[in-house]
């Protein structure tokens, strides 16, 4: 029979390997004089842009990465370590973490894998300064539209000056009359 403890390794192995298999970014942050409670505050803000904070022992962790080919960030684990995944927007997990740091100096960020390259403090501040997907698209949206819309005023206008002249000539002849 089995040992409840190695389930429970077992359980926490294997949901460790899901998720790195299924995130497009991870860091790895330090979490060493951080209240459960800003931590919990931490996994909200991450949970709503689609990112999860997880926490593992460093020595299930190290075997993990080893067994899927992470061994550059085998280096940064140390101490109290905890994972951040990210599954949609990596600019807004980085804006979180970034953010969450200014408020919490005890969160220290160790490194990651953004898009199968390794990144380190200086690039998560370049990300965290980026705009956000949905700021980007915006961007794009308005750059299109605005060509257009100034056609469109502009060819309104050429529409409304004969119009505004025939006014004034109309507005002239009546006050000739009088």
């Amino acid at each position: 029979m089995e040992r409840i403890g190695r389930i429970y390794r077992s359980t926490l192995e294997k949901e460790f390997k899901k998720r790195l298999a299924d995130t497009n970014s991870l860091f790895i942050v330090r979490y060493a004089g951080v209240k459960s409670s800003e931590l919990t505050k931490l996994r909200n803000n991450l949970s709503q842009n689609n990112g999860k904070l997880f926490i593992a022992k460093n020595s299930l962790a190290n075997r993990v990465l080893k067994e899927v080919d992470m061994k550059g960030l085998v280096d940064l684990l140390g101490g109290q370590t905890a994972f951040v995944f990210g599954y949609d927007d990596p600019i807004a997990i980085c804006k979180i973490i970034s953010a969450f740091i200014k408020e919490h100096k005890a969160l220290e960020f160790q490194g990651g894998i953004l898009e199968q390259k390794m990144v380190g403090q200086d690039e998560l501040a370049y990300l965290a300064s980026m705009p956000s997907v949905e700021e980007l698209r915006a961007k794009f949206v308005s750059c299109i539209k605005a060509p257009i819309t100034n056609l469109v005023f502009g060819l309104s206008a050429l529409v409304k000056k004969p119009i505004y002249v025939l006014n004034a000539i109309k507005e002239k002849k009546e006050k000739e009359k009088q």
